[in-house]
């Protein structure tokens, strides 16, 4: 047997799955980047006694989180609009900022900069639709991040497509270009059903069963978008997916705060996944996603931050606490939101959303090493009485001290090893600075 690279154990560690609990003094091995033995310390350190190993006393090893829905480049535009409804955020602030300032060169320092984010703070997966995604995976390959790109398709001229067959042009393009990379994935991202018109649906729905490609859309956001197309449809656009042929385990449902029973049922029936995001329905006063009744019918439920300029911070362990604690508000039901099933929410649920479930969103054998270590021996952390509840709830995002995607460190000591956060950060105020 081929001995490993290294051996990395700590005081907890946390697989999630096949069984979502927590191991005392475990750790794994890894070899080419991917796991080849998880196990004991003392019985991984009798088995390689040659290898190098490092133990993280009093830190918790884990999957990286996967951040299952965000505009990266929304970095830049922070605070933006704040206090709008969504449409009125859109049309009167958002739209007008990204159409005089978010030129390619934008796009590549706001997705640096909420890369750093997410890796600082645990994310070693994210899922992206945004304007210039050639330049987002670019960025993404640079920093050694793991992404999926959903490139967005709207019917309308954007500052990346002319219309819609422009953005199903230029995204099959990409896919071809990145279809062998082992980081990248390309999804085709159209915005919303009521910016996409249904023969494009139709199409997308065609080239991703042929491809067998993701697709991700922003789905029954708010009460007006639903009433919307009750007018227009005499139904919901969930109906209007599945008759398109789109609604399917392909898909990632973005939002979805305004369902029916029906709905949820096709939902269930359709094996589409729900990306859940609650700081920016509730920051735009959109709705809330009924977790419970859609998890009741075994829908894979992930989490997603959704762009800065609707959150403020891409820090995947802040939403998961808030997802944790809106279940059990709005049932009123204190055991509702247990740590260990948002953690799941956060890591493996995400990984299954999209697609990538057989490499990431846990620690198991044959898995890719992507992985997060988070000190406890911080002021926000000790002592630790069940290491759940500690990651839930602690503001766990500010004491992650390692990253790995892979097996290669992006985190060491709370250090980024391959951006330099203080020139990115210098860069971002002169791009402010120099706004008109």
């Amino acid at each position: 047997m081929q001995a490993p690279e290294f051996v990395l154990s700590a005081t907890w560690l946390l697989p999630i799955a096949p069984n979502n609990i927590a191991l005392a003094d475990h750790g794994i091995a890894v070899q080419d980047g991917r796991i080849i033995a998880l196990a004991a310390t003392s019985e991984l350190l009798t088995r390689y006694p040659d290898c190098a190993h490092t133990h993280l006393q009093d830190q918790i090893l884990m999957p990286g989180l996967v951040n299952a829905h965000g505009h990266a480049a929304m970095s830049l535009m922070r605070g933006i609009g704040t206090g709008l409804a969504l449409q009125e955020w859109l049309r009167d602030a958002i739209w007008p900022f990204e159409a005089k300032h978010m030129n390619a060169q934008a796009v590549a320092l706001g997705t640096e900069l909420t890369i750093a984010e997410m890796l600082l703070s645990g994310t070693t997966t994210f899922a992206d639709m945004y304007f210039f995604p050639e330049t987002v995976a670019r960025v993404a390959h640079q920093t050694g991040i793991r992404c999926q790109i959903a490139a967005p398709v709207i019917d309308f001229a954007t500052l990346w497509s002319r219309d819609a067959d422009d953005a199903l042009h230029k995204t099959m393009a990409l896919y071809d270009e990145y279809r062998h990379h082992p980081l990248v994935n390309i999804a085709f991202g159209p915005h919303s059903p009521y910016s996409v018109k249904q023969k494009h649906l139709s199409q997308i729905a065609m080239y991703a069963d042929e491809l067998d490609a993701a697709v991700q859309i922003h789905l029954h956001e708010t009460r007006h978008e639903v009433a919307q197309a009750h007018e227009q449809l005499g139904h919901g656009y969930v109906h209007l997916l599945r008759d398109t042929g789109l609604l399917g385990p392909r898909l990632q449902a973005v939002h979805m705060t305004q369902l029916t029973e029906a709905e949820i049922d096709m939902v269930a029936a359709a094996q589409t996944s729900v990306v859940h995001c609650p700081t920016s329905n509730m920051q735009l006063a959109s709705g809330t996603c009924p977790v419970a009744e859609l998890q009741a019918q075994d829908i894979t439920v992930a989490l997603g931050t959704d762009g800065a300029a609707s959150n403020n911070t891409q820090d995947l362990f802040a939403e998961l606490r808030l997802a944790a604690l809106l279940a059990k508000h709005s049932r009123a039901d204190p055991t509702q939101g247990k740590a260990n099933d948002a953690l799941k929410m956060a890591t493996l649920n995400g990984a299954k959303a999209l697609g990538l479930d057989h490499d990431v969103g846990s620690l198991e054998v044959g898995k890719s090493a992507d992985l997060i270590a988070i000190n406890t021996q911080q002021a926000n952390m000790a002592p630790v009485h069940d290491p759940f509840a500690s990651l839930v709830h602690n503001s766990s995002g500010s004491a992650v001290s390692t990253v790995m995607v892979a097996g290669t460190t992006l985190v060491s000591e709370g250090q980024l090893t391959k951006i330099n956060i203080d020139e990115l950060c210098r860069k971002a105020q002169r791009w402010q600075l120099q706004l008109n």
